[in-house]
């Protein structure tokens, strides 16, 4: 495993993130196509903001633990 860590943490406004994984296909709008990599992001409701926060070049979904790890508590910069 290569640890990289990935801070989920908090929005400026102090609400914790809403953190979600897309992958991203070859060929946008068609679902049998390959994949390409994986975006992992936080979304705050309140604010309307996304915090971009791991991408992952390969075709397998990460898998938490083993590919990434996620910190929770900290405040995004």
């Amino acid at each position: 495993m290569i640890e990289i860590q990935y801070y989920a943490g908090l929005c400026k406004c102090n609400r914790k993130l809403d953190t979600r994984m897309v992958d991203a296909r070859e060929k946008e709008k068609d679902q049998k196509s390959k994949v390409v990599a994986w975006i992992i992001y936080g979304f705050c409701k309140r604010c309307k903001v996304v915090y971009a926060q791991g991408l992952f070049v390969q075709e397998d979904r990460p898998v938490e633990n083993r590919d990434f790890i996620m910190k929770w508590g900290e405040r995004v910069k």
